[in-house]
């Protein structure tokens, strides 16, 4: 079988010539011009993905019995000072929860190459293990399992804390399938004295309405290999009372940047810029915290809450300083299928009523907490032009009895309205919602009404104004 084609340029003229001229004299008949078509079928585009899969191990040391089996070597910080650090440590040592701040340190008799006995230490922790979520490893690609939100349970929960207690989560996260810049963020949500036990008002170092634990637990963040403790160069990123440690953490609006295992133009991104985490690698970090022994009565039945969380962005075309506004798509866990983030006009987790015009902090009368200070932490909420509706605020430790947040309402009726937030026990920091979101504020809502009291006099009967914050 063949296929010919074989005509001269001579000929195909005369025949494009003939055609021509039968065409134009009859007036009728088609003329057409050679035309060929290529076509590539069936493009498309599909969007990259990051996506980030989370677990964790927690681990508790409270001095129990069971704590040193097959340990061998356990002593006690006994030096100045609350905690030993990395020079108070022999060779082969190993200090809890951290080598830079130690209340016990660990060894054997036969350690290992390294000079550190990490087996021992592997073996304490494993001994003081009260708690994991995905601590099997993290693989690509991920599935529900792999994701903290919603999990519907906090990673320390603990109720009956005594000076010389220490802990430690190791947190451990991977990206899928890009490499990423990553933050870690921390969030005080909540602080409270629950009341005065006997001991605790007899105590010199008690302040009637401060919250002491705030600053008495103290915290030391790092990067880990996963092995949760902290090898010789493993540099905390950040050591203090806890308050000062998620405040260091939640500086700027997505927290501390971490320095990852992967140059930045390696993975796309900016030159100059700090490290990304590569993609489809597990990487991890230590949250560390202790109560010194020398602390006793002055934190007595005094309670806190706070988050602890990750924030990421791909590396490509990105220089790490943060740009992305937009839904992050994660959860804080906390009912909702939001990602928190309180951008505008109800998008963050709570939904606020009108923009604010100011805070009062309230004090019972007859209760004497000294100076009070007000100040917003974040905003969870805004309106359609940018102001807040619904924030974070904190008064430094110092408990007060109410808060009185007067705003300007978008729902009728229009005009200036109060919602008056009165708590079951002194509160230091909180949320506070224009129009009284219950399930997003700590106490329980007195009353919400377009006007309890006056500007001048904000703060409900029985309760004196100690601090405002204007907007």
């Amino acid at each position: 079988m063949t296929d010919q084609f074989d005509i001269s340029r001579r000929k195909a003229l005369a025949a494009l010539g003939t055609i021509g001229v039968a065409s134009a004299g009859a007036g009728l008949g088609t003329s057409a011009y050679f035309s060929d078509q290529e076509t590539f079928n069936n493009n498309g585009i599909t969007a990259g993905t990051l996506d980030m899969g989370v677990g964790y191990s927690a681990h508790y040391s409270d001095w129990s019995d069971d704590e040193d089996v097959d340990v061998p070597n356990v002593r006690m910080y006994a030096g100045d000072g609350d905690t030993g650090g990395v020079d108070d440590l022999t060779d082969n040592e190993v200090g809890l929860p951290a080598n830079a701040a130690w209340l016990i340190a660990v060894s054997d008799d036969d350690p290992d190459d390294d000079g550190r006995d990490g087996d021992v230490a592997a073996q304490f922790l494993d001994n003081t293990q009260y708690d994991s979520y995905n601590d099997d490893g993290l693989d690509c690609p991920l599935d529900d399992t792999d994701q903290a939100d919603g999990i519907g349970r906090p990673v320390i929960k603990l109720e009956d804390v005594k000076p010389g207690d220490f802990g430690e989560v190791t947190f451990d996260f991977i990206l899928c399938d890009n490499p990423g810049f990553v933050w870690l963020d921390g969030t005080l949500r909540s602080a409270s004295e629950n009341g005065l036990t006997e001991p605790e008002a007899d105590d010199p170092d008690e302040v009637p309405g401060e919250v002491e634990l705030l600053d008495t637990v103290q915290a030391a963040v790092w990067l880990d290999d996963g092995n949760n403790y902290q090898n010789g160069d493993e540099s905390p990123l950040v050591v203090g009372s806890i308050a000062e440690v998620l405040g260091m953490l939640g500086e700027g609006s997505l927290g501390t940047a971490l320095n990852g295992d992967l140059p930045a133009p390696e993975g796309g991104g900016a030159a100059g810029a700090r490290n990304c985490f590569s993609g489809g690698t597990e990487h991890s970090f230590v949250f560390a915290w202790w109560v010194p022994v020398d602390h006793g009565n002055e934190i007595q039945s005094d309670s806190m809450t706070f988050d602890l969380g990750l924030y990421a962005e791909q590396c490509r075309h990105n220089d790490g300083s943060g740009m992305n506004n937009g839904d992050t798509g994660g959860d804080t866990g906390d009912g909702d299928d939001d990602d928190d983030n309180g951008t505008g006009g109800g998008a963050g987790d709570v939904d606020g009523d009108g923009a604010i015009s100011f805070l009062a902090a309230c004090v019972a009368d007859g209760r004497d907490v000294g100076p009070v200070t007000i100040s917003q932490t974040a905003i969870r909420d805004t309106d359609d032009d940018g102001d807040p509706t619904a924030v974070d605020w904190s008064t430094g430790g110092v408990g007060i009895d109410a808060l009185v947040v007067k705003y300007g309402s978008a729902t009728p009726p229009q005009g200036p309205k109060y919602t008056t937030y009165t708590f079951d026990s002194p509160q230091s920091s909180g949320t506070a919602v224009t129009g009284a979101d219950d399930e997003s504020i700590l106490g329980s809502p007195e009353t919400t009404s377009s006007s309890p009291g006056s500007e001048s006099d904000p703060c409900p009967d029985g309760y004196s104004e100690g601090d405002r914050l204007e907007y």
